[in-house]
């Protein structure tokens, strides 16, 4: 009975404090600082509080603004920053190292020298060996040579920053271990501040207990740096693994496609209420703000809240979102590039929900109980699985495509099918949306865009084909903007004048005086190209490619009249005797050069 009571009060204060945690993660970041430092017990919430839901507070409201906050959080969460932060793949980087040491050691420094001296000793002696030379002096030897370069607290252990020549080595060109590997010049170009950074810790130490300054510099005099870097690696994996963030190798699975036959079932949902386990971290809460938007996941995961929810769906999400950042190798270090594996889960997500509807319309219901049925994880894989297959499909077609085997950049297709081809060709494809949406690229959410990008791409196979039919020599291309407009319309220009009277077609550039004859033929009086003219490229097309000009395909006819009409819309109003090769770009004319 009486464990019963606690449970109630723990599951009461938990709730409370989850209430107040989610309101201070949509706050601005202002405001959630006053929230936070304001409360009745700040050290309290701020423990409280899920390491990722805390690391996003910091970037949200600024790293330098959230010192008081540090100062009060848990060293699990410190753990969790240094993680987090300090690693590239699987090398630390003494830089981030300096720059989160400097924050922690300004909002607790005595903690944090307690913390690391007891719980991470070879990591702080891996960075310090990577940071500075130690010396130790026997009671009988003279000080180290350029003595006026190292440090000294008590006159045995000496130590100094490679990064500060002596004035030997200053004299000295040639002299060798001036630096370390680790200690090239920062990124940013701004001076590395560890050399003020670790003088003050070691003194600070040195204030707290000075034997504990003489075992640090001793261990980390001896310490192998390549072993101790495995060592803490093994544990970051291990630490990450429990909290989503498997290894690149092993998250990747997450876009392993899948088939609806092999999608697990959840366990039936029941009326029964949760029971709260004080001794079970709580997911953490930031992407929840996320949840807004047009996409149809979304919607549903708003229906579904507002019907009661499905028990641990928001660590289920959270777990995913973690896959979808570790296979991708996001490094978490602002508040973009938290929100862009959110918008890329929801996105994929609202796919494959789409894809489970078996063509059905979309619906909110539907999805609400495609959701009840099958765990977020296999709906994340079916959507990916669209993505992939039309990724494929691109990479095929280059292979052995007109463009590959003549050499030609991407850019040959122009830009809008090299939009097309680009978002196909990275390692996670994506929908060219060309600023449809205020951006260039943004990831598959729909069905729709799954058949716009499948539509355009069977338009550049199609238009690949015909290039390939064509018996033309790229090497005789000399100057100018060779694109699939300026070869197509050149070698119909050069065939009409008379120009290509044997094979290979030629693609050298046309004078412009003879330009000028075919041009005047080209537009109507109103600026406009007529059915002669459009039908006469269709027929050269067909002579060309060795087809009847019925049997042209139905795409192609529809890139041929696109290239009319943009004729029209780019030269229809130019008179003739203002034609300027140099602003011609859809024409390989004299003078382009």
């Amino acid at each position: 009975m009486n464990d019963d009571y606690q449970l109630a009060n723990k599951t009461r204060r938990e709730l409370k404090l989850q209430n107040i945690r989610r309101d201070i993660l949509v706050s601005d970041g202002a405001k959630a600082l006053d929230m936070i430092l304001e409360a009745p017990s700040p050290a309290a919430l701020i423990q409280s509080f899920p390491d990722q839901d805390l690391y996003y507070l910091m970037h949200k409201i600024g790293v330098h603004d959230f010192i008081p906050v540090l100062a009060l959080a848990a060293s699990s969460q410190w753990e969790y920053i240094l993680d987090v932060e300090v690693w590239d793949d699987d090398r630390l980087n003494p830089h981030m190292m300096t720059q989160v040491f400097s924050l922690l050691f300004k909002a607790d420094p005595q903690r944090l020298l307690r913390w690391a001296i007891m719980e991470k000793p070879d990591f702080m002696e891996y960075y310090l060996s990577q940071k500075m030379h130690v010396v130790i002096r026997e009671h009988d030897e003279p000080p180290p040579e350029d003595f006026d370069d190292y440090i000294t607290l008590d006159d045995k252990f000496y130590f100094r920053f490679p990064g500060q020549k002596s004035g030997t080595e200053k004299n000295d060109e040639n002299a060798e271990g001036a630096l370390l590997p680790q200690d090239v010049p920062r990124e940013d170009g701004l001076p590395d501040d560890a050399p003020e950074l670790i003088e003050q810790m070691l003194k600070s130490l040195a204030a707290m207990d000075l034997s504990v300054v003489h075992g640090l510099l001793l261990e980390t005099a001896s310490l192998l740096p390549a072993e101790a870097e495995e060592e803490q690696f093994r544990q970051k994996n291990i630490r990450l693994a429990e909290k989503g963030f498997l290894p690149a190798h092993e998250a990747v699975g997450i876009y392993q496609p899948i088939t609806k036959k092999s999608l697990k079932h959840r366990v039936a949902i029941t009326d029964e209420p949760r029971v709260f386990d004080p001794d079970m971290p709580m997911p953490p809460m930031y992407f929840t703000q996320f949840l807004k938007g047009d996409n149809l996941f979304a919607k549903t995961v708003e229906q579904l809240n507002r019907q009661g929810g499905i028990p641990d769906l928001d660590s289920e999400l959270a777990a995913l979102i973690n896959k979808v950042i570790s296979a991708d190798r996001i490094k978490i270090r602002n508040r973009e590039s938290i929100e862009k594996p959110l918008e890329k889960t929801m996105s994929t997500l609202s796919l494959g929900l789409e894809v489970l509807m078996d063509g059905a319309k979309a619906q909110v219901e539907t999805a609400a109980d495609l959701i009840k049925k099958y765990f977020l994880e296999d709906i994340f894989r079916t959507g990916a699985r669209e993505g992939a297959r039309i990724q494929a499909m691109a990479n095929k077609w280059y292979e052995t495509s007109f463009i590959s085997e003549t050499n030609l950049p991407l850019s040959f297709l122009g830009e809008t099918y090299l939009g097309i081809i680009g978002g196909l060709m990275i390692q996670r494809p994506m929908f060219f949306a060309d600023y449809a949406d205020k951006v260039l690229y943004r990831n598959f959410a729909t069905l729709a865009d799954i058949r716009a990008t499948r539509r355009q791409l069977d338009e550049i196979i199609c238009l690949d084909d015909f290039l390939s039919s064509l018996d033309v020599d790229v090497t005789t291309f000399t100057f100018g903007v060779l694109t699939y407009k300026s070869m197509i319309l050149t070698l119909w220009v050069r065939d009409r004048m008379g120009l290509n009277q044997s094979k290979p077609l030629s693609l050298a550039p046309i004078a412009l005086a003879e330009f000028k004859k075919f041009f005047s033929q080209l537009f109507g009086e109103q600026g406009t190209i007529g059915d002669t003219q459009a039908k006469d490229l269709a027929l050269w097309s067909a002579q060309a490619s060795g087809v009847d000009e019925t049997d042209l395909p139905t795409a192609l006819q529809g890139i041929l009249y696109g290239l009319l009409r943009e004729l029209e819309s780019e030269y229809g109003h130019i008179q003739l005797e203002d034609l300027d090769p140099r602003f011609m770009p859809m024409f390989l004319l004299a003078g382009q050069e």
